[in-house]
């Protein structure tokens, strides 16, 4: 069913009876491949040194559920459900949310049965709107006896797409067994958009879903301010992010910004009362995936007399580059920046036929890596770091 904007105040007086049902006929499909890093940029030139952190305060530019048309009644719900107001606002059809259930029923399987072969059960909707200003989905609902919650970017899922192709889908989307409802537990999403900053990544935007008393969301979150160019390169200060968002009937939306690690709820404000028990990171209780935010691009990494660069790469996590050196002459090298809380590890080879270049510290400082391997046609290069460990680096040659 199609919600347009004359229709919202009409469906919500009946919101309370009605849950949307995938329109897409099931089939048996792969595992949606997850593509958290696909607006990863490339990039180089200048070079960084780091400075003591200062700690700073700053207030979310972003809030939450504006425009969003929740329920004023108490809903009647399964009792493994969530007795939590629909927060669907119509700035998303029906149908492109019946996508997300749909791609979702293609890879979640219970035992020896894929889901898009058992017959459909009720969609219990929490969450289905834009926001990033408009280029990012967020949904959450609950199926089966599972909470699923994710977003997709919205020119791959808006304006008659068809939200997957060939095999893949471009929702990125969280499934777990659906939780107990105590007053401190939340849903948290990671999200970002595609517009970037110069130089830089899109900002991290966060979603928090919980009980529905909750009036304000507290969170905090590492942020790096770059400062001054010296002669030893670009300086820096680290400072933190402390914001507390509103939120409406317990949704809470914000924008993060250009952090260097994850975002910690550290209150779910009620009455003047805080019931969150204890402090915890935004993501989907039970999913490790969800908790992965899209972290600052460090500062851009320059050559050096000597230096020839062939390719350059930046992201988080581990990533893979085939790069050619066609007509470079000398030894394969590697200049790299990262911060975070693993080493980056530099590989040559495909499969087990992996060599360890070596490693490097991730302390935001430019280090160089000169191997033995002479500049061969090409190279397939692996730079392997923890999901919340950012890096760029520039490959090349030196004589």
């Amino acid at each position: 069913m199609d919600v347009v904007p004359d229709e919202v105040a009409v469906r919500q007086l009946f919101d309370d009876l009605i849950a949307g049902q995938p329109d897409a006929p099931p089939d048996r499909h792969g595992q949606i491949k997850r593509r958290v890093l696909r607006h990863r940029l490339v990039q180089t030139a200048g070079t960084l040194a780091v400075v003591a952190c200062a700690a700073a305060v700053a207030v979310s530019v972003g809030t939450s559920a504006r425009g969003a048309v929740p329920s004023t009644r108490q809903r009647s719900v399964p009792a493994w459900a969530l007795p939590w107001p629909d927060h669907r606002n119509g700035s998303v059809p029906q149908h492109v949310l019946d996508g997300a259930v749909t791609a979702w029923r293609r890879f979640a399987a219970i035992p020896g049965m894929p889901l898009s072969a058992t017959p459909r059960a009720t969609v219990i909707w929490y969450l289905g709107q834009t926001m990033a200003n408009g280029e990012v989905v967020v949904v959450v609902f609950e199926a089966d006896r599972r909470l699923v919650a994710g977003w997709a970017t919205a020119s791959e899922v808006m304006h008659a797409r068809p939200g997957r192709s060939r095999g893949s889908s471009p929702w990125v989307l969280y499934d777990v067994p659906a939780p107990k409802p105590t007053r401190s537990l939340f849903i948290g999403l990671n999200v970002h958009g595609t517009t970037a900053h110069q130089d830089g990544n899109p900002d991290n935007w966060v979603v928090v879903l919980a009980d529905p008393h909750v009036r304000g969301v507290g969170w905090t979150a590492p942020r790096q301010s770059r400062t001054k160019t010296t002669s030893q390169g670009t300086t820096s200060s680290s400072s933190m992010a402390i914001s507390m968002t509103p939120a409406v009937r317990g949704l809470a939306i914000a924008d993060a910004g250009q952090i260097t690690g994850r975002v910690e709820v550290n209150q779910l404000e009620t009455h003047g009362r805080n019931i969150l028990t204890r402090p915890e990171y935004v993501g989907v209780p039970g999913n490790a995936d969800s908790y992965v935010p899209q972290l600052a691009a460090t500062a851009p990494v320059s050559g050096r007399p000597g230096f020839r660069t062939s390719d350059s790469i930046s992201g988080q996590g581990t990533l893979s580059l085939d790069t050619h050196l066609s007509g470079y002459h000398g030894r394969l090298a590697i200049r790299a920046r990262c911060y975070g809380p693993s080493r980056l590890r530099i590989q040559s080879g495909v499969s087990r036929k992996q060599i360890l270049l070596g490693t490097m510290r991730c302390d935001d400082v430019v280090h160089e890596l000169v191997t033995s391997k002479r500049a061969i046609a090409h190279v397939f290069l692996t730079f392997g770091a923890s999901r919340f460990t950012a890096y760029r680096i520039t490959v090349g040659t030196v004589r």
